[in-house]
């Protein structure tokens, strides 16, 4: 049945593929133009946008639906896949039937937070029922990438060859946020507290003498430039398929990670607070280099509109 179903599908998209066979026709400047059968130019125009979007999920989806694979999930949108990690949304706005201007953005913003019951602190705890309280760990993470070019495009057919440049600019950074419900006191200077991972620095989970309260990560921003070529194949009026591949030239910042942890001073009678670097002791910068990226053979779909 499913690939009965498939091949109903198919069988629609050639009919609709050859119902739009291309006519040719020249203008006074030698320009040819592309049309489908019922007059709508295939290849896109000047004041026109196009969106980006990876076409992998639905070939992936093809591929098991025809080897009868028992998992085959719908496929999803996932965007277009590009230099200095993954680019959320490529979209492109055509200056002229040959030239384009394209951006391509990033941004995503991440918290999770994890919650501990732990037994709490009492100077006269009851055995017979205790008392409980909770940590909480928060995690936030932030990452911010764009990349702005310049497009040109050649070809007289629905094969089109793309080439250009663009920069990218890109930053990442993230912190770790504790909150503790046994405070450090005189009473307690080494409290319970629950075990997340690294945030006891000295001690144990049943009397932690040193624990981490901040933990920010090194900001790291990112500056190249690309330049790039592939080729766009119209499969419809406004639709095409294709990918390209890109050289980039890139260079990085990172400041360093601040680990803030709190424990008891017993010359003060007091909290103290300490501020650690960790990893990276200081900013730096580094020349990333030059690269090939897209080596993953991605294949893309473009919407015109």
């Amino acid at each position: 049945m499913k690939r009965l179903i498939l091949l109903i599908f198919a069988l629609m998209f050639f009919t609709a593929v050859q119902s739009q066979e291309v006519t040719s026709t020249t203008t006074e400047s030698e320009t040819v133009v592309l049309k489908s059968k019922r007059g709508i130019n295939i290849l896109p125009e000047a004041g026109e946008w196009g969106l980006g979007i990876s076409a992998n999920p639905f070939l992936n989806y093809a591929g098991n639906f025809f080897q009868g694979n028992s998992f085959n999930g719908s496929p999803t949108f996932s965007y277009v896949t590009n230099p200095a990690n993954n680019v959320g949304l490529f979209g492109k706005y055509m200056i002229d039937a040959n030239t384009a201007y394209r951006v391509r953005f990033n941004a995503g913003v991440g918290t999770q937070v994890d919650k501990a019951v732990v037994t709490q602190n009492e100077i006269t705890p009851d055995v017979n029922y205790p008392a409980f309280t909770e940590d909480f760990r928060k995690t936030s993470s932030q990452t911010i990438l764009l990349a702005a070019g310049y497009e040109k495009r050649r070809g007289k057919s629905r094969v089109q060859g793309v080439y250009g440049g663009e920069v990218v600019l890109g930053y990442t950074g993230g912190k770790q946020t504790y909150e503790y419900g046994n405070s450090v006191s005189q009473d307690f200077n080494a409290p319970i507290t629950n075990n997340f991972g690294t945030n006891i620095i000295s001690g144990t989970t049943a009397a932690a003498v040193s624990r981490v309260t901040e933990q920010k990560s090194g900001a790291s921003y990112y500056a190249g430039v690309r330049g790039f070529i592939g080729i766009e194949y119209f499969i419809a009026p406004r639709v095409s398929i294709g990918g390209e591949f890109g050289y980039s030239l890139a260079f990085r910042s990172a400041s360093r990670t601040l680990v803030t942890s709190e424990r008891w001073d017993a010359n003060s009678n007091t909290v103290k607070e300490t501020k650690t670097d960790v990893g990276t002791p200081a900013n730096y910068f580094t020349f990333v280099g030059v690269s090939l990226d897209n080596l993953s053979g991605a294949v893309n779909l473009l919407f015109y509109f």
